[in-house]
Protein backbone atom coordinates (compact mmCIF):
# COMPACT_ATOMS: atom_id res chain seq x y z
CA UNK A 1 0.00 0.00 0.00
CA UNK A 2 1.30 3.22 -1.33
CA UNK A 3 -1.44 5.38 -1.72
CA UNK A 4 -2.34 7.58 1.22
CA UNK A 5 -5.70 8.36 0.49
CA UNK A 6 -6.43 4.59 0.74
CA UNK A 7 -5.49 4.98 4.61
CA UNK A 8 -9.04 5.19 6.84
CA UNK A 9 -9.78 9.09 8.00
CA UNK A 10 -12.29 10.61 9.91
CA UNK A 11 -13.59 14.28 10.39
CA UNK A 12 -12.95 15.25 13.87
CA UNK A 13 -16.47 16.56 14.10
CA UNK A 14 -17.62 12.27 13.76
CA UNK A 15 -15.18 11.41 16.08
CA UNK A 16 -16.27 13.69 18.87
CA UNK A 17 -19.88 12.71 18.46
CA UNK A 18 -19.30 8.34 18.78
CA UNK A 19 -19.35 6.80 22.03
CA UNK A 20 -16.62 5.36 23.93
CA UNK A 21 -17.61 1.78 23.02
CA UNK A 22 -18.25 3.44 19.18
CA UNK A 23 -14.22 4.14 19.51
CA UNK A 24 -12.76 1.04 20.66
CA UNK A 25 -14.93 -0.71 18.35
CA UNK A 26 -13.36 1.69 15.05
CA UNK A 27 -9.90 1.20 16.56
CA UNK A 28 -10.31 -2.82 16.72
CA UNK A 29 -11.21 -2.79 13.11
CA UNK A 30 -8.66 -0.76 11.55
CA UNK A 31 -6.30 -2.25 13.71
CA UNK A 32 -2.48 -0.74 13.22
CA UNK A 33 -3.94 1.91 10.29
CA UNK A 34 -5.75 4.01 13.14
CA UNK A 35 -5.44 7.55 12.15
CA UNK A 36 -3.86 9.57 15.06
CA UNK A 37 -6.80 12.20 15.64
CA UNK A 38 -8.62 8.90 16.70
CA UNK A 39 -6.27 8.35 19.65
CA UNK A 40 -6.15 11.91 20.60
CA UNK A 41 -10.14 11.72 20.91
CA UNK A 42 -9.65 9.19 22.90
CA UNK A 43 -7.28 10.76 25.37
CA UNK A 44 -9.28 13.79 25.03
CA UNK A 45 -11.96 11.99 27.28
CA UNK A 46 -9.65 11.24 29.94
CA UNK A 47 -10.94 9.63 33.07
CA UNK A 48 -14.44 8.72 30.95
CA UNK A 49 -12.32 6.55 29.09
CA UNK A 50 -10.38 4.84 31.67
CA UNK A 51 -13.25 2.08 32.28
CA UNK A 52 -13.16 1.08 28.90
CA UNK A 53 -9.99 0.60 28.77
CA UNK A 54 -9.49 -1.22 32.13
CA UNK A 55 -12.40 -3.43 30.61
CA UNK A 56 -9.52 -4.53 28.09
CA UNK A 57 -7.00 -5.19 30.27
CA UNK A 58 -9.27 -7.28 32.79
CA UNK A 59 -10.21 -9.39 29.86
CA UNK A 60 -9.76 -13.05 30.74
CA UNK A 61 -9.00 -14.23 27.48
CA UNK A 62 -5.64 -15.04 25.59
CA UNK A 63 -4.16 -11.72 24.38
CA UNK A 64 -1.50 -13.27 21.92
CA UNK A 65 -4.57 -15.96 20.03
CA UNK A 66 -6.99 -12.75 20.03
CA UNK A 67 -8.35 -11.67 16.54
CA UNK A 68 -6.15 -9.34 15.35
CA UNK A 69 -8.17 -6.35 16.02
CA UNK A 70 -8.52 -7.00 19.76
CA UNK A 71 -4.84 -7.67 19.52
CA UNK A 72 -4.13 -4.23 18.37
CA UNK A 73 -6.74 -2.57 20.91
CA UNK A 74 -4.20 -3.70 23.65
CA UNK A 75 -1.64 -1.42 22.05
CA UNK A 76 -3.97 1.75 21.17
CA UNK A 77 -4.70 1.15 24.92
CA UNK A 78 -1.00 2.03 26.31
CA UNK A 79 -1.18 4.89 23.57
CA UNK A 80 -4.10 6.43 24.78
CA UNK A 81 -2.57 5.81 28.52
CA UNK A 82 0.38 7.60 27.98
CA UNK A 83 -1.31 10.99 26.37
CA UNK A 84 -3.79 10.87 29.37
CA UNK A 85 -2.15 13.25 32.45
CA UNK A 86 -2.64 11.69 36.37
CA UNK A 87 -2.18 8.91 38.45
CA UNK A 88 -5.69 7.09 37.31
CA UNK A 89 -4.14 6.33 34.04
CA UNK A 90 -0.57 5.94 35.03
CA UNK A 91 -1.34 2.80 37.46
CA UNK A 92 -3.55 1.63 34.70
CA UNK A 93 -0.30 1.60 32.82
CA UNK A 94 1.28 -0.43 35.29
CA UNK A 95 -1.60 -2.49 35.07
CA UNK A 96 -1.14 -3.13 31.42
CA UNK A 97 2.39 -3.57 31.99
CA UNK A 98 1.92 -6.93 34.39
CA UNK A 99 -0.79 -8.42 32.68
CA UNK A 100 1.62 -7.97 29.22
CA UNK A 101 4.31 -9.54 31.40
CA UNK A 102 2.37 -12.64 31.30
CA UNK A 103 0.30 -12.53 28.12
CA UNK A 104 1.87 -11.73 25.20
CA UNK A 105 5.39 -11.26 23.75
CA UNK A 106 4.93 -9.21 21.52
CA UNK A 107 3.49 -6.58 22.43
CA UNK A 108 6.26 -6.44 24.83
CA UNK A 109 8.41 -6.55 21.85
CA UNK A 110 6.71 -3.60 19.58
CA UNK A 111 6.60 -1.04 22.97
CA UNK A 112 9.85 -1.79 24.05
CA UNK A 113 11.47 1.53 24.74
CA UNK A 114 8.74 3.71 24.43
CA UNK A 115 7.87 3.05 28.16
CA UNK A 116 9.55 5.95 29.38
CA UNK A 117 7.94 8.82 27.05
CA UNK A 118 4.53 7.11 28.08
CA UNK A 119 4.80 8.11 31.74
CA UNK A 120 6.41 11.19 31.26
CA UNK A 121 3.36 13.00 32.25
CA UNK A 122 2.46 11.11 35.18
CA UNK A 123 2.73 11.72 39.29
CA UNK A 124 5.69 11.02 41.08
CA UNK A 125 2.79 8.83 43.07
CA UNK A 126 2.62 6.18 39.95
CA UNK A 127 6.43 6.04 40.05
CA UNK A 128 6.34 3.62 43.77
CA UNK A 129 3.68 1.48 41.66
CA UNK A 130 6.27 1.11 38.71
CA UNK A 131 9.24 0.30 40.76
CA UNK A 132 7.61 -1.92 42.95
CA UNK A 133 6.98 -3.73 39.65
CA UNK A 134 10.54 -3.36 38.67
CA UNK A 135 11.66 -5.26 41.86
CA UNK A 136 8.60 -8.25 41.81
CA UNK A 137 10.33 -11.68 40.63
CA UNK A 138 6.98 -12.60 39.21
CA UNK A 139 7.15 -10.28 36.42
CA UNK A 140 9.91 -11.32 33.49
CA UNK A 141 12.53 -9.81 33.31
CA UNK A 142 12.33 -8.40 29.81
CA UNK A 143 9.59 -6.10 31.19
CA UNK A 144 11.04 -5.55 34.96
CA UNK A 145 14.12 -3.74 32.44
CA UNK A 146 11.50 -1.65 30.80
CA UNK A 147 10.30 -0.51 34.44
CA UNK A 148 13.49 -0.09 36.00
CA UNK A 149 14.83 2.15 32.53
CA UNK A 150 11.19 4.23 33.22
CA UNK A 151 11.77 4.57 37.12
CA UNK A 152 15.88 6.13 36.45
CA UNK A 153 14.09 8.25 33.59
CA UNK A 154 11.51 9.79 35.94
CA UNK A 155 14.45 10.25 38.11
CA UNK A 156 16.15 12.28 35.49
CA UNK A 157 13.47 14.55 34.98
CA UNK A 158 13.24 15.09 38.41
CA UNK A 159 16.77 16.79 39.63
CA UNK A 160 20.55 15.53 39.61
CA UNK A 161 19.57 14.71 43.03
CA UNK A 162 17.20 12.18 42.31
CA UNK A 163 18.85 10.56 39.43
CA UNK A 164 22.11 9.86 41.27
CA UNK A 165 20.23 7.94 43.81
CA UNK A 166 18.02 6.37 41.44
CA UNK A 167 21.55 5.16 39.90
CA UNK A 168 22.65 3.68 43.32
CA UNK A 169 19.87 1.76 43.23
CA UNK A 170 20.33 0.57 39.64
CA UNK A 171 23.53 -0.07 40.71
CA UNK A 172 22.77 -2.68 43.18
CA UNK A 173 20.66 -4.56 41.02
CA UNK A 174 23.55 -5.12 38.66
CA UNK A 175 25.65 -6.61 41.38
CA UNK A 176 22.94 -8.60 42.91
CA UNK A 177 23.82 -12.39 42.25
CA UNK A 178 20.57 -13.01 43.00
CA UNK A 179 18.80 -11.49 40.03
CA UNK A 180 18.29 -13.20 36.59
CA UNK A 181 21.61 -12.45 34.72
CA UNK A 182 19.81 -10.87 31.89
CA UNK A 183 18.04 -8.41 34.28
CA UNK A 184 21.45 -7.54 35.39
CA UNK A 185 23.14 -7.39 32.27
CA UNK A 186 20.48 -4.73 30.65
CA UNK A 187 20.67 -2.73 33.87
CA UNK A 188 24.22 -2.75 33.39
CA UNK A 189 24.04 -0.99 30.24
CA UNK A 190 21.92 1.34 31.61
CA UNK A 191 24.05 2.18 34.39
CA UNK A 192 26.54 2.23 31.48
CA UNK A 193 24.55 5.35 29.76
CA UNK A 194 25.11 7.25 32.85
CA UNK A 195 29.36 6.95 32.93
CA UNK A 196 29.90 8.21 36.85
CA UNK A 197 33.27 6.63 38.31
CA UNK A 198 32.32 5.30 41.12
CA UNK A 199 30.90 2.98 38.91
CA UNK A 200 33.28 1.90 36.33
CA UNK A 201 34.82 -0.90 38.22
CA UNK A 202 31.53 -2.40 38.42
CA UNK A 203 30.85 -2.26 34.87
CA UNK A 204 34.31 -3.18 34.05
CA UNK A 205 33.58 -6.28 35.82
CA UNK A 206 30.47 -7.33 34.40
CA UNK A 207 31.82 -6.63 30.60
CA UNK A 208 35.09 -9.49 31.53
CA UNK A 209 32.06 -12.14 32.95
CA UNK A 210 30.27 -11.75 29.34
CA UNK A 211 30.94 -13.73 25.96
CA UNK A 212 32.49 -12.77 23.09
CA UNK A 213 29.23 -13.48 21.17
CA UNK A 214 26.54 -12.20 23.05
CA UNK A 215 27.66 -9.41 25.04
CA UNK A 216 25.82 -6.08 25.59
CA UNK A 217 28.26 -4.29 26.04
CA UNK A 218 32.81 -5.07 26.45
CA UNK A 219 35.50 -3.35 27.66
CA UNK A 220 36.22 -1.18 24.90
CA UNK A 221 32.42 -0.11 25.09
CA UNK A 222 33.39 1.05 28.81
CA UNK A 223 36.67 2.75 27.50
CA UNK A 224 34.72 4.86 25.26
CA UNK A 225 31.75 6.32 27.28
CA UNK A 226 33.98 7.07 30.48
CA UNK A 227 36.43 8.66 27.69
CA UNK A 228 32.84 10.97 26.66
CA UNK A 229 31.69 11.29 29.97
CA UNK A 230 28.14 11.96 28.82
CA UNK A 231 24.76 10.08 29.68
CA UNK A 232 23.45 9.34 26.93
CA UNK A 233 20.60 7.07 27.45
CA UNK A 234 18.56 4.76 24.97
CA UNK A 235 15.02 5.92 25.48
CA UNK A 236 16.23 9.47 24.62
CA UNK A 237 15.36 7.73 20.67
CA UNK A 238 11.83 6.51 21.39
CA UNK A 239 10.81 9.59 22.60
CA UNK A 240 7.56 9.61 20.44
CA UNK A 241 5.82 6.61 20.13
CA UNK A 242 3.14 8.03 18.43
CA UNK A 243 4.63 9.22 15.46
CA UNK A 244 3.31 5.13 15.55
CA UNK A 245 -0.07 6.96 14.29
CA UNK A 246 1.49 8.86 11.18
CA UNK A 247 0.58 7.91 7.62
CA UNK A 248 4.17 7.51 6.70
CA UNK A 249 4.38 5.03 9.31
CA UNK A 250 1.14 3.33 8.65
CA UNK A 251 1.89 3.05 4.87
CA UNK A 252 5.60 2.15 5.72
CA UNK A 253 4.13 -1.12 8.10
CA UNK A 254 1.73 -2.25 5.36
CA UNK A 255 4.83 -2.71 2.45
CA UNK A 256 7.00 -4.13 4.43
CA UNK A 257 4.36 -7.16 5.65
CA UNK A 258 3.23 -7.09 1.85
CA UNK A 259 6.93 -7.57 1.34
CA UNK A 260 7.33 -10.45 4.09
CA UNK A 261 3.89 -11.78 3.22
CA UNK A 262 5.06 -12.69 -0.29
CA UNK A 263 8.46 -13.93 0.98
CA UNK A 264 6.79 -16.34 3.45
CA UNK A 265 4.70 -18.04 0.45
CA UNK A 266 7.53 -18.43 -1.96
CA UNK A 267 9.60 -20.09 0.66
CA UNK A 268 6.26 -22.50 1.36
CA UNK A 269 5.81 -22.88 -2.86
CA UNK A 270 9.92 -23.94 -2.78
CA UNK A 271 9.18 -26.33 0.46
CA UNK A 272 6.48 -27.99 -1.36
CA UNK A 273 8.74 -28.05 -4.44
CA UNK A 274 11.42 -29.93 -2.68
CA UNK A 275 9.26 -31.82 -1.22
CA UNK A 276 7.92 -33.66 -4.27
CA UNK A 277 11.35 -33.86 -5.33
CA UNK A 278 12.75 -35.71 -2.39
CA UNK A 279 10.13 -37.73 -2.63
CA UNK A 280 10.42 -38.99 -6.26
CA UNK A 281 14.43 -38.54 -6.31
CA UNK A 282 14.13 -41.12 -3.24
CA UNK A 283 14.90 -44.98 -4.63
CA UNK A 284 13.90 -46.34 -2.10
CA UNK A 285 13.01 -50.58 -2.66
CA UNK A 286 9.28 -51.46 -3.25
CA UNK A 287 9.10 -53.60 -0.31
CA UNK A 288 10.15 -50.56 2.03
CA UNK A 289 8.31 -47.84 0.40
CA UNK A 290 5.85 -49.33 -2.28
CA UNK A 291 4.65 -46.69 -5.01
CA UNK A 292 1.14 -47.11 -5.17
CA UNK A 293 0.67 -45.77 -1.54
CA UNK A 294 0.00 -42.06 -1.35
CA UNK A 295 2.64 -39.58 0.11
CA UNK A 296 2.28 -38.84 3.91
CA UNK A 297 4.13 -35.78 5.60
CA UNK A 298 6.46 -37.22 7.79
CA UNK A 299 4.39 -34.24 10.32
CA UNK A 300 1.59 -32.02 9.95
CA UNK A 301 2.25 -29.31 8.22
CA UNK A 302 2.12 -26.06 10.57
CA UNK A 303 0.52 -22.63 9.34
CA UNK A 304 2.14 -19.33 10.40
CA UNK A 305 -0.17 -18.69 13.41
CA UNK A 306 -1.01 -22.16 14.58
CA UNK A 307 0.61 -22.97 17.75
CA UNK A 308 4.21 -23.99 17.76
CA UNK A 309 4.39 -28.01 17.74
CA UNK A 310 7.45 -27.78 20.14
CA UNK A 311 4.95 -26.99 22.97
CA UNK A 312 6.02 -23.17 23.84
CA UNK A 313 2.73 -21.80 23.82
CA UNK A 314 3.88 -19.21 20.77
CA UNK A 315 2.58 -19.14 17.73
CA UNK A 316 4.90 -20.95 14.98
CA UNK A 317 5.82 -17.77 13.55
CA UNK A 318 7.39 -16.29 16.91
CA UNK A 319 8.81 -20.01 17.90
CA UNK A 320 10.52 -22.12 15.59
CA UNK A 321 9.49 -20.85 12.55
CA UNK A 322 12.16 -17.93 13.13
CA UNK A 323 14.76 -20.29 13.95
CA UNK A 324 14.76 -22.04 10.86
Amino acid sequence: MNDLSLLPTYPDEELASLSQAALMALMACDEDRVPRNVIDECARRGDTMLEFLNTLVEDSSDWEYEPSGEWWLKLHAVMILGLIPGESAGLLLVKYMRRMSREDDDLQGWLSGYWPALFLNKPESVLSALRALSEELTINWYMRIQAIDTCVAAARQQGSDKLEASLEWLAGIVTDEDEDWDLRLCSGNTLLNFPRIQYRPLLEDMAAQQGAFDAHFCQNDVELVYAAMQDQPDWDRFSKPWEFYTPEAITARQQRWAEEKAKYEEIERNEEIDEDYNFMSNKFPDEMFPFDEPYIRPEPKVGRNDPCPCGSGKKYKKCCLAKK
